[in-house]
């Protein structure tokens, strides 16, 4: 009898520390609302699940899929735009192409990247990754000033920003 209260117990305990499957909501101000509270991005897909053409691939947003784990840094929307209030939410977002995909930011209060129309399995895992923290990545701009040499000799000189100048100095 301890023996099988002992396995009882440690199956309940299991099951409370598993890992919820990912869940998608389908109100976006409930779901904007989690974003900022769990200061996670938030991944919303306006589509047509009734239009082949209008609805997301359905293997890229299964919670038991391919992308699963990169799913679950995110808050998760998605809003059928056959609906009043997916008609609003995509006029909100300036949506005509279905399916469209974006992410706002773990704030809740920028959007970092929209894509309109179907997206590839490659483009989706690559922007599940790249936005997973919720951060826009760090841009770093890097300018050519030019081969010096290549301006000494000429004798002329061309400006730092000017491309044309730069690659006529490379001499390209």
């Amino acid at each position: 009898m301890v023996h099988y209260l002992a396995v009882v117990t440690i199956a309940a305990s299991t099951m409370a520390v598993a890992p919820t499957a990912t869940q998608w909501q389908a109100d976006y101000g409930k779901a904007l609302a989690a974003t900022r509270s769990d200061q996670r991005p938030l991944l919303i897909v306006l589509d047509n699940p009734a239009d082949a053409n209008a609805a997301v691939q359905e293997d890229l947003i299964k919670a038991d899929g391919e992308h699963a784990e990169l799913l679950k840094s995110y808050e998760l929307c998605r809003v059928d735009v056959s609906t009043e209030y997916g008609k609003k939410v995509a006029e909100a977002f300036g949506a005509t192409q279905f399916p469209h995909t974006a992410i706002i930011d773990k704030t809740g209060a920028s959007v970092l990247f929209k894509k309109p129309g179907q997206i590839s399995g490659d483009e989706w895992k690559s922007t599940l990754a790249k936005f997973e923290k919720g951060v826009q990545p760090v841009v770093h701009n890097v300018g050519y000033r030019g081969n010096t040499i290549l301006g000494s000799q000429s004798g002329a000189s061309y400006p730092a920003g000017c491309t044309a100048c730069q690659r006529k100095a490379m001499g390209l």
